[in-house]
């Protein structure tokens, strides 16, 4: 595997996508004894929705465009029964943020001195465009992390594939309980990946991806920072790969702008299933440049500040006495 990570043919787990990963992940025991699981906030809504599938205790830490808030984050290490905290360091979804070196290399060291393990969710590594950004795993994190890798949005989301590097004694743990779910992933997919592999064409294929989504991330960065309110740029200033999220006003109520856009043909998300119903949610709209190229980008970004100035004049509006 690439990205710094070395591991025995025996460390290494083949799934039927990483949502299998996490779904078994968040529901097996793990070798520390504990029982509750810490993510960020927000996170991938399929982890989410995995944990409350399985009703697991479930703790939020708040990941803003500056990182964490490391003194809350060793005191939750410290206190709180943490099993295992699922991180996604690099092009973060939906923030689009990527975790600095020193950032990686100090989560690493505080999980490990509080026997807490990490699930990197590694989902886009093939889109790196920095070679000396390693995954958290690389930061002699063997003893401690769970890396995860989907080969699904680089190449096609059919294919349902992803791979894990464990540590050495969470083998035979982890075999039990993949054994369990499927006795095995799809031998056909893990062949026609192989093939792809070994026939040079995938390393291709992941070059022109890499080159295309930079290009949309830069193009979308330039435009919103031209077009948008400063105030709702949010991450647009520090994203990549396939994400970023804008943050509106409280004054603007969310699922009315995501309606107006999308009857102006504009597809944006609302965040508000990648927060836990427990946490304080920001009100925050994610942009994708999955389906998309520069002309529907500027466009789109165009229509997005015309409603933005359209909902702030009608948010200010005074509220008729009758209606007629």
């Amino acid at each position: 595997m690439q990205q710094q990570v070395f591991p025995s043919a025996q460390q290494v787990f083949i799934f039927s996508g990483a949502q299998q990963a996490l779904h078994l992940l968040a529901g097996m025991p793990f070798p520390n004894g504990k029982t509750n699981i810490l993510v960020e906030q927000p996170t991938y809504w399929g982890m989410l929705a995995a944990l409350k599938t399985q009703r697991q205790t479930v703790i939020g830490i708040e990941r803003t465009p500056d990182g964490i808030d490391w003194v809350t984050l060793e005191r939750y290490f410290q206190s709180n029964m943490i099993k295992f905290f699922y991180t996604i360091p690099r092009f973060h979804n939906p923030l689009g943020t990527s975790y600095t070196a020193e950032d990686k290399r100090r989560l690493e060291e505080i999980a490990k001195a509080n026997d807490v393990y990490i699930v990197e969710d590694d989902y886009l590594a093939d889109l790196e465009t920095n070679s000396k950004a390693d995954p958290i795993h690389a930061y002699n994190g063997a003893s401690h992390v769970i890396y995860l890798r989907s080969f699904s949005k680089v190449m096609m989301p059919g294919l349902r594939l992803a791979a894990a590097v464990v540590p050495d004694w969470f083998i035979p743990l982890l075999q039990w309980h993949k054994h369990t779910a499927d006795l095995s992933t799809s031998v056909l997919s893990q062949g026609v990946l192989e093939i792809y592999m070994k026939s040079g064409m995938y390393s291709h294929h992941v070059k022109q991806m890499k080159s295309l989504y930079n290009h949309r991330i830069k193009h979308l960065r330039e435009i919103s920072q031209r077009l948008l309110p400063k105030e709702c740029l949010y991450t647009i200033e520090s994203c990549g790969g396939l994400f970023v999220s804008i943050h509106l006003p409280e004054s603007i109520h969310t699922e009315d702008l995501v309606n107006r856009l999308e009857n102006r043909g504009v597809d944006v998300l609302a965040t508000d299933k990648q927060f836990l119903t427990s946490f304080p949610k920001l009100n925050l709209l994610r942009l994708s440049i999955i389906r998309t190229d520069e002309r529907d980008i500027e466009e789109g970004i165009r229509i997005i500040a015309e409603e933005l100035e359209r909902a702030r004049y009608t948010s200010s509006s005074p509220k008729p006495f009758f209606r007629l």
